[in-house]
């Protein structure tokens, strides 16, 4: 979800929202926006799409993708999430009845979600209301408005539509309808038989940001050439309640960690990807990978809690004074209120839990370079930070043994210390640190400051194979920094400049120290080891660097490389590359920023480092910073051109004789910022392959990738509201293919195994050595013997197109295969469970020699456990296999064992009998043969069996079946009841009215049961006059007079029973009118009497047409009173508007 967060929850949706996608974002979007802005808190907004009067609903998960992710956030170890898989999709079973909700992303990469409705569902229920919304409407085109205070959430117009029976949607028309604070659906026709879908988008439209909103800072390697990627990503926290909110807290940033199988391409690219931070913000700044596959990380953070280990060398925060790191005098979250800390973290080799962890720092802040932005780097106090993300810099690298050596900065006083040769702060705005750790991170085995009373920082460090001793580089605008008599530069020569030291093996004596640098600005960031001891630096410069003669180089570069003697008293090469002098590179402006380097066993030279737009102005540290444009790059470079914002790599040969390899990389796509890296280092690993973490802003596809390259993703999917899409943490990995000899990786083989290709890289070297044979145009192979058991060594030679032949060597160690013996099972034979049976006992498995694996049908277990078989496997037979690798030789064993299978019972179907039942009946049961027991039960397997239903039988009885073949028994029931009888009552009334009786005489009859007001199947309504109806309320009409029985039956138990109702006599009346009335007092035939008939308007008139007498409701009661006797004519009106008329004589 872009800019925030979507939190699914039993009866709704609720999505945070951050304004502009979350905090400012220093650089990456646009001019920078004036300082009194710069600390303002972030605003959010929390809204929640409720599903209105539904049920809680059951939330599944759905369509698992390969991903798997940790969250090591907080001290709370309780609180951590480990290999925490990744679905595309959510179901919400039974909001409302009859329907439920799928919520997944729809193909244009916004939230969508279906209401999926069953046959006969009321698309009426569905129900919607935006709780925290400040304004919900409709627009022109049908959708929904949204409005929150972090900009308008869109919910595309819906649509809605059925599946015939091809599959075909059919559109049914739909549209969203207000009705008060509550959304709910209208819809056209469409048929209720069939299911049916309705389907909004949500899109965030003047609302922005991204979740994928993530910058690069470091990169690493390990020996399979995976790829490790650090940077920071920013993350909203759930809110308390529905409404606006502003975020003032840090908790934004978190270190994000994604390792990528370089080999793989799409999804099955990502290995592994976790968080690790805190409540604070924290940054990582440097990786590395031990020889058991564990990344390592050097960070800082201001996390009072950030992720620590039992046992840790400091398991609390220390804090330190505020700071901010990216110079824009933004707020959180890229502040540090409380300070910061260096944090050390050790990884699993899964990603998925910690091995150690631990803080490291004193009262100050530690591991972020202090500086001032508004500082020039022409000020008559210099700083070190020179570069964007000059103040994360540091490093951090482990020994054979898996001891952790960190070169960093603090501006701590009290900075752990131990056995050191410096134990005491010497000043000024850092000092640089270096020390060692136990591979637990419990302990410190030493650590010193290295530094003067001015600003120093350590940015990189090696190990020097032979003695151990740490040789270290950096910068200092120190004049007493501690350099050693004989050192190469023992005054400072400038502004600022770089240094190179050396530190005995036990930490103890700073052995060697020197000064490097010119008069003007200079800084030593990477150091590397030559294969004679030389020293290697890496750096800037803006003044006359010194160069050696004969070497590759370009005049007035702003780059150095240089190497020193290893006792760092002497300058044996050095050369500066860069853009020459032009009006688009003014000269002394620095054109990149160093960002991995190494000199690999042939003495060639890798760099690595970008620049550009991020490195140059508004602020006023970057002022003397430039472009890419104008580096030097060779005819086979990947990328000729540069915006002048790229990086940028390079090649040089053995002595820095010339430049092998130069080239750019980057997006040169319109609008869009530089590639560059927001702090931290990458490395290239021995064989001159770069791993370098990049954030790449401003273009969706932009970021360079050449044909045939493996990718994870392809598209930045973040987003920005003045260039549509903000910064991704973009990673790459660049193969220089220098011819170093590798030979592989040493392994073991069986003496019996068979020829073993040899395969070299580079490729066309000669392999030497016992056992192997071929050529470079057949290949090699190594054929395995018993002759040749033991260790072999195999030589790898390749020919290097530098100044040395490199070869390689792999050790292959042939084994004898051992003689293994599978012990035998208990017994071979089993009989599987029924259904519903107790499982069987598992069956251990052992064999000779132990150590091997077993395998199989119903196998399980491990070798720590032991390993079983299990008998409820299924049936059949199966092979057992035991599996021993000793030594390099797979030796195998194999058992057979067979399951029988379970007797399966089948039975009719259980029996329910009519109230009253006595006759017998057959029990049969699959497969013949058994015997059936039970109350009722008579007969043998001979005659057959039967069952007779006991006298009063009432309560339901179980018989049951039992068959036994080969050992193996196998049983069913047969559950035989009484149906009750239902309760059933019918009932008549007239249609017209209650009172009236005559002919035609029209009924509604009626019933009430126990079985409920819905008509059961088999009832039957009789008449009394030869007609039936199978209506459950039937109207009747009774043509002619007379008497008659009605009769209700009802046919239950699946038309096997019956039960019978009688409502009351229907007795039809024939209709007949008076033509004569005699009302003389005798109390015989006295008023005009219609009969048992509906109340009618009743007019009587004189034989002249005058009204005599009306009723609007005529009851039997006109008797003529007052008129003379003679002729009258009555007109009848009822109340369904017919008419009735003639005349009556009155006689008296």
């Amino acid at each position: 979800m872009p800019g925030g967060r979507l939190f699914a929850e039993a009866d709704g949706l609720t999505f945070a929202l951050l304004a502009n996608g979350g905090p400012a974002q220093h650089k990456h979007e646009g001019p920078a926006t004036d300082e009194a802005s710069l600390g303002a808190p972030v605003p959010g907004h929390a809204l929640t799409l409720h599903f209105e009067d539904a049920r809680p609903a059951t939330i599944t998960a759905e369509t698992l993708t390969a991903e798997r992710r940790s969250y090591f956030v907080g001290a709370d170890a309780r609180k951590w999430a480990r290999d925490v898989r990744s679905y595309r999709a959510l179901r919400y079973a039974g909001l409302w009845p009859g329907v439920n909700a799928r919520v997944y992303e729809s193909p244009d990469q916004h939230v969508e979600y279906d209401f999926e409705l069953a046959p006969g569902a009321n698309p009426a229920l569905i129900g919607l209301r935006h709780d925290g919304a400040d304004d919900v409407r409709q627009d022109g085109a049908g959708n929904l408005l949204v409005h929150t205070s972090v900009g308008t959430v869109t919910e595309r117009a819906p649509q809605a539509w059925q599946l015939d029976a091809a599959g075909r949607r059919q559109a049914v028309t739909c549209r969203y309808v207000l009705a008060g604070p509550v959304v709910r659906f209208a819809l056209g026709r469409y048929d209720k038989r069939r299911s049916l879908t309705i389907d909004p988008v949500v899109v965030f439209s003047t609302y922005t940001g991204s979740l994928a909103n993530n910058w690069g800072f470091t990169a690493t390697y390990d020996a399979q050439g995976n790829l490790y990627s650090g940077g920071i990503a920013f993350e909203a926290g759930y809110p308390t309640s529905p409404g606006a909110f502003q975020t003032s807290f840090a908790k934004l940033i978190d270190i994000a960690i994604i390792k990528f199988n370089t080999n793989a391409n799409g999804p099955a690219a990502r290995v592994w990807a976790t968080y690790v931070g805190g409540d604070n913000t924290d940054f990582p700044h440097s990786l590395v990978v031990n020889d058991k596959g564990e990344l390592l990380l050097l960070g800082s953070t201001g996390s009072s809690d950030y992720p620590t280990t039992t046992g840790a060398l400091q398991a609390k925060f220390g804090g330190g004074t505020p700071a901010n790191a990216f110079g824009s005098g933004a707020g959180p979250p890229f502040d540090v209120p409380n300070g910061s800390d260096l944090v050390i973290t050790r990884l699993n080799a899964a990603g998925s839990g910690l091995v150690a962890s631990t803080y490291l720092g004193g009262a100050g802040n530690d591991g972020l370079l202090p500086f001032n932005p508004l500082t020039k780097p022409t000020a008559a106090v210099p700083q070190l930070v020179h570069n964007y993300g000059d103040p994360f810099r540091g490093d951090i690298i482990v020994d054979a043994a898996d001891n952790v050596y960190i070169a960093s900065h603090t501006t701590s006083s009290n900075f752990p210390m131990a056995r050191g040769f410096n134990s005491t702060y010497r000043g000024g705005a850092s000092d640089g640190v270096v020390c060692k750790l136990t591979p637990t991170l419990g302990a410190l085995v030493w650590g010193s400051y290295l530094g003067g009373t001015g600003t120093d920082a350590a940015y990189s460090i090696q190990l020097e194979p032979g003695s151990g001793d740490v040789y270290v580089a950096g910068g200092t605008v120190s004049d007493d920094f501690p350099v050693t008599a004989g050192a190469y530069l023992t005054a400072k020569p400038g502004r600022a400049d770089g240094f190179a030291a050396r530190i005995a093996a036990n930490g103890t004596s700073l052995r060697r120290a020197t000064y490097v640098g010119t008069a003007d600005y200079d800084q030593a960031y990477f150091l590397q080891l030559g294969t004679d001891g030389g020293v290697y630096l890496l750096g800037q410069t803006t003044g006359p660097f010194p160069t050696s003669p004969g070497l590759y180089g370009t005049f007035g570069g702003t780059q150095f490389i240089q190497k020193l003697d290893e006792n760092l008293s002497t300058s044996l090469l050095a050369t500066v590359f860069g853009a020459p002098t032009s009006p688009q590179n003014p000269a002394r402006l620095t054109n990149i920023s160093p960002t991995a380097f190494l000199v690999d066993r042939c003495d060639r030279v890798y760099v690595c480092g970008w620049g550009g737009d991020v490195n140059q102005n508004p602020f006023n540290y970057l002022a003397g910073n430039g472009s890419t444009n104008g580096l030097p790059i060779t005819s086979d470079a990947v990328q000729r051109n540069t915006d002048g914002s790229d990086f940028y790599l390079a090649q040089f040969s053995a002595g820095l004789t010339g430049l092998t390899y130069g080239t750019y990389y980057g997006d040169t796509s319109p609008n869009s910022t530089s590639e560059h890296v927001d702090g931290g280092t990458s490395r290239f690993d021995p064989r001159g392959i770069v791993y370098q973490a990049v954030c790449s802003c401003f273009s969706s596809s932009g970021f360079p990738i050449p044909p045939g390259a493996n990718t994870y993703s392809v598209t930045n999917n973040s987003s920005s509201p003045t260039f549509g899409v903000s910064c991704n943490n973009a990673a790459f990995v660049l193969n220089f293919q220098p011819d170093i000899a590798n030979a592989g990786a040493d392994q073991t083989v069986c003496a019996t195994a068979g020829p073993q290709a040899l395969v070299g890289s580079p490729a066309g070297g000669i392999w030497t050595g016992p056992g192997v044979s071929g050529s470079p145009g057949q290949g090699f192979v190594f054929t395995p013997s018993l002759a040749l058991v033991g260790v072999q060594a195999l030589t790898y030679t390749v020919l290097s197109t530098g100044l040395c032949t490199t070869v390689g060597v792999r050790r292959i160690t042939v084994t004898a295969p051992p003689t293994v013996i599978f012990s035998p099972l208990l017994q071979a034979t089993y009989c599987q469970p029924a259904a519903g049976a107790p499982s069987l006992p598992v069956v251990p498995l052992t064999a000779t020699p132990a150590g091997g694996t077993f395998s199989g049908p119903g196998v399980g277990g491990n070798a720590a456990l032991g390993f079983f078989f299990s008998p409820n496997v299924g049936a059949g037979t199966f092979q057992l296999v035991y599996t021993l690798n000793a030594n390099g030789c797979v030796v195998q064993a194999t058992q057979a064992v067979t399951v029988n299978p379970a007797i399966v019972v089948a039975l009719p179907a259980d029996t329910v009998l009519c109230p009253g039942s006595t006759q017998p009946f057959a029990l049969r049961g699959s497969p013949a043969g058994g015997v059936f027991s039970g109350p009722g039960v008579s007969g043998t397997a001979t005659t057959g069996f039967f069952f007779t239903p006991p006298a009063s039988f009432s309560a339901p009885l179980v018989v049951t079946y039992t068959v036994t073949t080969a050992g193996c028994t196998g049983t069913g029931s047969r559950r035989i009841s009484v149906a009750p009888s239902p309760s059933l009552v019918a009932s008549w009334t007239p249609v017209a009215c209650p009172e009236t009786r005559l002919a035609p005489l029209t009924l509604r009859f009626t019933f009430a049961s126990s079985l409920g007001a819905s008509p059961p199947p088999g009832m039957l309504w009789e008449f009394g006059d030869g007609t039936q109806s199978t209506e459950a309320n039937p109207t009747h009409t009774y043509s002619s007079p007379g008497s008659y029985q009605p009769r209700l039956r009802l046919r239950y138990n699946n038309n096997r029973c019956e039960t019978t109702a009688l409502p009351p006599v229907v007795e039809v009346v024939e209709r007949k009118i008076p033509n004569i009335i005699t009302p003389n007092g005798d109390g015989q035939n006295q008023t005009f009497r219609l009969g048992p008939d509906c109340a009618a308007r009743l007019q009587i008139f004189s034989r002249w047409g005058q009204s005599v007498f009306e009723s609007a409701a005529y009851h039997d009661d006109w008797s003529a009173n007052g008129q003379p006797a003679g002729v009258y004519y009555y007109l009848l009106t009822y109340a369904d508007g017919h008419r009735v008329k003639g005349w009556v004589e009155v006689m008296r």
